[in-house]
């Protein structure tokens, strides 16, 4: 539906990770299935899906939604920063080193550098550290994920049909971080789990490794991180939460290249990407302790701005730091940590989305909002954000203002602005006017399946149930790679349940559709088929 609410794709968007190669930010690959602002809007109970809502009563903030999603972040990592990474383009040697150094900056706690100090200062090897000063991740699932959907298709359809299934798997692939992305870029994310397994075993940080000592290295670390992050995107909780918890907050001397003289020397920074570091933060979130995760990314928002004091100040990385007599490397640290920080900021701001802290959302946004020179486009999706927050909190009347007053005085209306329009049409409960709106933008933008999604919830709130159906399978006929995603698929298996009892052909139909076109990675029970 329209934007997302889940990762409101291609609006207001953060930094992506400047790393090197290796550390490329995985997410880029992840192809969304978002839910939106337009679900919590308007999506009651299913059982009162026709109901009309006076006009004396909460028209927003009383609805639950239809998706039955678990994420709630409004803002994605895509377009509002820019995308450029200095380190990847500088040219001149001297100034690529000290990039990198800039780029994997850290402060680590007093009791870590006391013992970085002190590993700097000894004779190699001959310090040695007691457990809970070294980070012992393990993985704590045995075996391979299996692909549901060619169990599904197994149990309902039978093998011959099960043969159609043509995906790649773990074995299928080069075994190193060439095979992961190939995974991750078809869809195949249990595969690209069971990969990244086998990878990290080679770590002896396999299964039934936890509270174990290895090594680690950039390397074991990325394969970490790309693990991890597949594991929120399948919302698989409990593993994420086995598997992340021996990491901590990245504070251990071993994360270090200071802990490992005879690899690195005397190296300063982290060996683990900042995308990482963010992502650990994030991390209790997607199982359920908003509250953990907002404290964590505070204390990653405190040291971030620590280092952009210090380099602020002509220093590198801390108080005590060498001075930076370049200046154009000065300029390009103190860009690389601004937009870091706008990163975490966005972060904070879902995660205040996600408990219901709307005030905490919007006091963000506009201190976002006005932390950089932004492009004026760039400042409609603000304002056009911080309007679909007001939604959220029923203040129609307001959110209608911010999300009508035009900052781009042009000619013609964009999509966002007729979603934003739409959006107030739905929270006045004026769906066939909505309706309109979303059908005006889906004629400007045919690929934005969310935008037929939305169409087709206006369809259903206005008593057309049979032309939603149609409309949703038109767009399934038309792009099955693209419209085959979990809310699209659960809205649509909700309302074959509403137009007949007898739909389970029909869902048998888009079993086999996912068993052709689809990767492992979507839930098989949007399909609703009671396995």
């Amino acid at each position: 539906m329209a934007e997302s609410n889940n990762k409101m794709s291609k609006d207001v968007s953060s930094v992506s990770e400047d790393t090197d190669e290796k550390t490329t930010d995985i997410s880029r690959y992840f192809n969304n299935a978002p839910r939106t602002i337009f679900d919590d809007i308007v999506a009651p109970n299913e059982q009162n899906y026709f109901n009309t809502v006076s006009d004396s009563e909460d028209n927003v903030s009383r609805f639950n939604s239809l998706l039955n999603c678990t994420t709630n972040d409004l803002f994605s990592v895509d377009t509002l920063l820019d995308n450029d990474r200095m380190s990847d383009t500088l040219l001149d040697n001297d100034h690529m080193i000290q990039s990198n150094l800039h780029r994997d900056a850290w402060i680590p706690s007093e009791r870590t550098r006391k013992i970085l100090r002190s590993i700097a200062t000894s004779t190699v090897g001959t310090t040695f550290l007691e457990r809970d000063n070294l980070t012992m991740p393990g993985l704590a699932l045995q075996g391979d994920m299996p692909d549901l959907i060619k169990t599904a298709v197994s149990h309902f359809l039978g093998e011959d049909e099960e043969m159609q299934r043509n995906v790649l798997t773990a074995s299928d692939v080069t075994q190193d971080e060439r095979g992961l992305r190939k995974l991750i870029q078809t869809g195949c994310y249990r595969a690209a789990i069971n990969l990244s397994g086998r990878l990290i075993s080679i770590y002896a940080q396999g299964y039934g490794k936890i509270n174990q000592s290895s090594k680690h290295t950039p390397h074991s670390l990325y394969l970490w991180y790309t693990r991890l992050s597949l594991l929120a995107k399948l919302k698989q909780n409990e593993l994420l939460e086995k598997e992340s918890k021996p990491f901590g907050d990245l504070d251990k001397p071993d994360m270090y290249f200071t802990f490992y003289p005879e690899l690195y020397g005397t190296k300063p920074g982290s060996m683990a990407s900042f995308a990482f570091r963010l992502l650990l933060a994030e991390v209790p979130y997607y199982y359920g302790k908003p509250k953990e995760a907002l404290d964590k990314l505070h204390k990653v928002l405190s040291v971030v701005n620590e280092i952009l004091s210090n380099l602020q100040a002509g220093l590198m990385r801390e108080a005590n730091d060498t001075k930076v007599t370049n200046t154009e490397q000065k300029k390009d640290a103190i860009k690389l940590w601004s937009r870091r920080k706008s990163r975490v900021l966005i972060s904070i701001i879902n995660c205040a989305v996600g408990m219901k802290n709307y005030i905490l959302a919007v006091d963000i946004l506009e201190e976002l909002s006005k932390s950089h020179d932004w492009t004026t486009e760039q400042l409609q999706i603000f304002r056009s954000s911080i309007g679909r927050i007001y939604l959220f909190l029923g203040d129609v009347s307001t959110a209608e203002t911010l999300l009508n007053n035009r900052i781009i005085q042009t000619t013609t209306t964009t999509v966002r602005e007729l979603v934003d329009r739409g959006l107030i049409a739905v929270a006045k409960n004026s769906f066939q006017e909505a309706f309109n709106y979303f059908q005006t933008a889906s004629t400007m933008d045919p690929s934005n399946v969310m935008l037929l999604n939305n169409m087709a919830v206006c369809l259903l709130y206005t008593g057309q149930l049979k032309a939603a159906v149609h409309l949703y399978e038109n767009a399934v006929a038309r792009n099955p790679m693209k419209s085959l995603q979990e809310p699209i698929l659960l809205n649509m298996c909700t309302s074959y349940e509403l137009h007949t009892n007898h739909c389970k052909q029909t869902k048998l139909h888009l079993l086999r559709q996912l068993n052709k076109y689809k990767g492992d990675a979507i839930d098989i029970q949007c399909l609703k088929l009671g396995m």
